[in-house]
């Protein structure tokens, strides 16, 4: 089993409440391997997936551990601050509040991961 270098995962892209909201699938990542960053309409994202998939005996793999990077053009004006990035069970949600912003600096979004909630049916 070979490790997959920069993969483009699938992006979904949707707006709704006055903001833009992307959602990509990255299985394996945890959210400190998860790197958004934001410059003008242009969406930056750089994942690792870690996953001990080379000592599984696999009767069927279609998924692998590698990094991923995908850059999205977000269709109209967002804003960096106010952004928010979470990773929840292998999803990527970006939220991106609409509106202009001043200067075309790159931001980072950082990527947080919701507290395990224990003793919660799933």
């Amino acid at each position: 089993m070979s490790k997959l270098v920069a993969v483009a995962p699938p992006v979904n892209l949707y707006e709704a409440n006055d903001q833009i909201t992307v959602a990509i699938p990255i299985p394996g990542a945890h959210h400190d391997t998860v790197h958004v960053s934001l410059q003008g309409r242009q969406l930056t994202v750089d994942a690792e997936a870690r996953y001990p998939q080379e000592q599984q005996h696999y009767l069927q793999h279609e998924w692998s551990v590698g990094t991923s990077h995908r850059e999205i053009d977000v269709p109209r004006p967002v804003r960096g601050s106010g952004a928010k990035a979470t990773l929840t069970h292998g999803i990527l949600t970006i939220s991106l509040p609409i509106g202009a912003e001043e200067g075309a600096s790159r931001i980072r979004i950082p990527v947080t991961e919701p507290a395990t909630h224990q003793g919660q049916p799933h």
